[in-house]
């Protein structure tokens, strides 16, 4: 029997989606193989039929012996996971130099990734299937448009009803640039390539709906062995730290390469959606989903991200935004090729533009230059800039000279934002004026969509031009919209060094309330009060340029200040009283992120010192004028997930962060002032991530009011978002969960379920803490146990893995989590969950604890989050390390640490009445992830224990 899950979690490996993926896995593999003894791909490969084909290292130059025999050692462990083998791996890695162990990794590693590779494919192969109507696909959850609009019809909601909805709903993704993305660009680049080959070597294969000639099949294969040996020939270690901006140009990369051509296809499968249940389609300024961006604007505790740095990231995102719509433009022209006037809208377009034109010609040619018997067609010939269409020889083709107009617009907005990113001078066109701004260019684009609908030419405009106003709308004339993060502390530096300047005393020093007063007196003045020649220390001066920096731009490339350990109300006062005085005239909307377990508790009575704050109420804060929903006053807050797990530990997190949602609900509604939430999750499960689908919908009732931010972490970006048919199906989840959460929120969970839910945070928290703060001898235990060291190391990412010198308290939340990750043990996500439910149980409450599962969405997806990780850890794996890394006068740290998973693993399969750990149908997918890449993980476990072995 083939390796599956440890803990006894394999149901039943004949199942056909496992039997297709090892398949696929053995496909790439053998082509990775032949590439590498330079051998060509052929038809058998391309068959997957000859059961001779060479699954060895056999040939391969370059492979010392030691490592073609721990291939075969992984394959039969493989094939029988048991302890004997795996010994037998340790065994061969003990002997093996330690260029034996590189080579050998580096091979894994790649093998791991074709696995990635393969299961991310078969996860969009099973999606198109399920929409095409293949009813044998299993879905764990009604994620597609149709499914979603049949259950909430079914519920009682009316087709208008929901597009109603939809019509005020937005959801906002985050890209984060938080350092565990190890792959380089290049190579996640080459593995983009892989995926979509592999996209076309499904539709070309016995059951696809795409005939090739054998010549072009071999194609595909010569295609996918050039860029499977290319990733071998690249450095899959960076040789220096990615700069800010080099992780701002991976996140508009994504946007250029993936989610550009994505959006268009989830707005058509929205119409198509409303269409079936009989409703007209959304309208062009519809924005169910926009982009906002932490890479080149996240301060906090980065010393490289500067004012200088973050103006910079801005215009290189309007220069790729300006080149992106030109190039599309640039192809309507050939598309509109409509020979007549268009609606007088357009006439008035053409005669305004061509006045502009020759006052702007006037402005730079002496008296004279325009002859009064020029003709027309003369005179366009003067005026366009040279260009292969050449519009000047089609004066009768109207659109075409507005979309002209439109393009040398765009081309001096490329100049602008490349001369100014590059801090070059630039001179502005006369005949050509940059856009300065995304409703300026919509509007451009919307007067010819509404002529060509209005002269009868309708069906014209609903294709390109279409999906290019759904881009404006969603991306601008940025890309993404720029966050600004900084500490709380900072903005207390800059108000204690100018009221100490002042003399009025150390800012510092006040009390709550005497900050509050004079924050507001400052507001309320019409006075400057920072002297524009403060002498100051450098990193105050960082903060005032950075205000000044914000002000000279312009606040729409930009979307909210978020400050990052918010603790008062204070906090938000001291950033828009810094605003004031930098001269921004739209402030950006001031968010407060509450992230330890204190802070969360504390975030209502924060919040609501505020709300009673006059010049406050008068003055909230305003989301981006998204064309569906408008200008609103709104109060925004973020929610920390990592910290908040870090400082607590899994469960009480969740709590505490249900908890706090619920009181800024309510408090929200006390006030009459609408509240957005912004959940900062993170990536992995030990920092709030996981399906985001099954989070949205366990919110508390009337958290998600149709509009919804969440950050994209740096290390899943690629996961979500890579591929084009990755990224449309990662937006329907989105728009479909926001779309339910908000027309059927969840029922709020009876007396009985809290009060068991706080004892469960409560007992939890404290088991945690007592392991991980107050235990003395648990910090060495971790920095033996784990990686901890060695991955500080690489050059994941521009950040430094500690905000401050400490212990685990120092640590940032990412880095904690990625060194338990690498050991497979996981602990963050569950340490503390087994003595409190075991706790409960034993007071008799089991049946409680399983009436929660079944009706509370949230301890639901709470548990069955563990349920995942859980099935991800091995005892084997994580036993290893402990035995060869940790002395012996820790053990008493490690009997703890294991008791403690026993705990969990027994208490788990209780609640939710399993035998083993993702028995259920719904966790399929799960199973054939964990599945696929165990027999290749193992391996690679046993060779870092041993690069780590003294």
């Amino acid at each position: 029997m083939p390796l599956g899950f440890q803990h006894g979690r394999a149901n039943s490996f004949a199942d056909k989606d496992y039997l297709i993926l090892s398949s696929d896995v053995k496909f790439l593999r053998t082509l990775f193989f032949q590439a590498l003894r330079a051998e060509e791909a052929d038809e058998t490969v391309y068959r997957k039929a000859n059961k001779e084909l060479k699954d060895n290292l056999e040939g391969i130059p370059g492979v010392p012996q030691n490592v073609k025999e721990l291939f075969q050692i992984s394959l039969m462990y493989e094939q029988d996971p048991t302890e004997k083998n795996f010994k037998a791996m340790h065994q061969k890695v003990l002997h093996m130099s330690a260029e034996d162990i590189k080579i050998a990794g580096r091979l894994f590693l790649e093998m791991l990734q074709h696995a990635n590779l393969v299961e991310r494919n078969h996860r969009v192969r099973r999606w198109r299937e399920y929409k095409r109507g293949d009813k044998t696909v299993k879905s764990s959850s009604s994620q597609t448009l149709q499914d979603c609009f049949k259950e909430l019809m079914e519920k009682g909601f009316t087709p208008e009803q929901i597009r109603e909805s939809l019509l005020r709903q937005n959801t906002e993704l985050v890209f984060t640039a938080h350092p565990t993305q190890a792959a380089r660009r290049s190579v996640l680049t080459k593995h983009a390539t892989i995926s979509q080959l592999l996209e076309l070597h499904d539709k070309s294969g016995p059951n696809g709906t795409t005939k090739l000639t054998p010549l072009q099949r071999t194609e595909i294969l010569s295609a996918l062995q050039e860029s499977l040996l290319g990733i071998w020939r690249t450095n899959p270690v960076r040789r220096h730290k990615p700069t800010p901006e080099d992780e701002a140009r991976y996140g508009l990369s994504v946007v250029e390469e993936s989610l550009w051509e994505a959006l268009p296809d989830h707005y058509h499968a929205v119409d198509y959606a409303l269409k079936k249940i009989g409703c007209e389609p959304l309208p062009i300024d519809c924005c169910l989903l926009t982009l906002g961006s932490w890479m080149g604007g996240d301060r906090d505790g980065n010393p490289y991200v500067t004012a200088v740095l973050t103006k910079r990231v801005v215009f290189l995102s309007q220069w790729r935004a300006a080149h992106l719509y030109w190039t599309e433009v640039d192809q309507l022209l050939w598309d509109l090729s409509v020979a007549g006037p268009g609606n007088k809208e357009i006439q008035e377009e053409v005669r305004i533009a061509f006045i502009a034109r020759i006052n702007g010609i006037k402005s730079n040619h002496s008296r004279g230059t325009l002859k009064k018997n020029h003709s027309l067609t003369s005179v366009h010939n003067l005026l366009a800039p040279f260009d292969f269409y050449r519009p000047q020889l089609e004066t009768e083709e109207n659109y075409r000279q507005v979309l002209t107009h439109i393009r040398a617009r765009l081309a001096a907005t490329v100049r602008r934002a490349t001369a100014l990113s590059q801090e070059q001078p630039f001179k502005p066109d006369p005949l050509y004026m940059h856009y300065s701004s995304t409703s300026e260019l919509a509007t451009d684009l919307v007067r010819i969509y509404r002529s060509l609908h209005e002269c009868g030419d309708g069906i014209l405009a609903e294709g390109r031009l279409k999906e290019l106003l759904w881009r404006v709308h969603t991306f601008g004339l940025s890309l993404t919209r720029l966050d600004i993060r900084q500490e709380s502390t900072r903005h207390m530096d800059v108000l204690d060094e100018v009221t100490s300047y002042l003399g009025l005393g150390s800012y510092r020093t006040w009390s709550e309330e005497t900050k509050i007063q004079w924050l507001t007196n400052e507001l309320h003045s019409k006075r400057p009060l920072i002297p524009p020649d403060l002498p100051c220390s450098a990193p105050v001066q960082e903060v005032l340029d950075t205000f000044r920096m914000i002000a000279e731009i312009g606040s729409e490339p930009f979307g909210a200040y978020v400050i990052s350990m918010t603790t008062s109300a204070s906090d938000v006062l001291a950033v828009r009283l810094l605003q004031k005085e930098a001269g921004i005239k739209e402030h950006l909307r001031v968010v407060p992120l509450f992230e330890t377990k204190l802070d969360l508790e504390n975030a209502p009575a924060c919040m609501e010192l505020l709300f009673k704050n006059s010049w406050y109420q008068a003055n909230l804060s305003s989301p981006p004028q998204i064309p569906n929903i408008g200008w609103e006053p709104h109060q925004e807050v973020m929610l920390g997930y990592s910290d908040s797990a870090k400082d607590a530990g899994r469960l009480a997190s969740v709590w505490g962060l249900h908890k706090a949602q619920e009181a800024l609900v309510e408090l929200s509604h006390k006030y009459k002032i609408k509240l957005n939430l912004f959940h900062g999750r993170g990536g992995s499960v030990g920092r709030g991530g996981g399906p985001q689908y099954l989070a949205t919908l366990s919110q508390p009732a009337g958290s998600v009011q149709g509009w919804m931010r969440v950050t994209v972490q740096g290390e899943v970006i690629d996961h979500y978002f890579g591929l084009p048919s990755i990224a449309s199906h990662t937006m329907e989840r989105y728009t479909t969960s926001v779309l339910t959460a908000t027309l059927t929120p969840p029922k709020a969970p009876s007396d009985d379920f809290r009060e068991i839910m706080q004892r469960l945070s409560e007992t939890s928290c404290n088991k945690y803490r007592s392991i991980v703060f107050e235990d003395q001898e648990f910090i060495e235990y971790f920095r033996t146990a784990t990686p901890d060291f060695e991955l500080k190391g690489l050059n994941l990412g521009s950040r430094p893995s500690k905000r401050k010198q400490g212990g685990i308290e120092s640590l940032r939340a990412i880095p904690w989590m990625f060194a338990w990750t690498q050991t497979r043990l996981q602990l963050p996500v569950w340490l503390g969950v087994g003595t409190a439910l075991k706790s409960e149980i034993d007071n008799g409450n089991l049946k409680t604890l399983q009436d929660m599962y079944n009706d509370w969405p949230f301890f639901r997806s709470t548990i069955e989050l563990l349920e995942m990780v859980l099935a991800k850890t091995s005892k084997t794996v994580a036993d290893y390390y402990e035995s060869l890394l940790v002395p012996e006068d820790l053990q008493n740290v490690s009997s703890k640490v294991w008791e403690e998973f026993e705990n969990t693993m027994k208490s788990i399969l209780q609640v939710i009445r399993h035998e083993h750990m993702l028995e259920g149908d719904g966790s399929l997918s799960s199973r054939l992830a964990i599945a696929t890449r165990v027999p290749l993980v193992d391996p690679i476990n046993v060779l870092q224990v041993r690069s780590l072995f003294p």
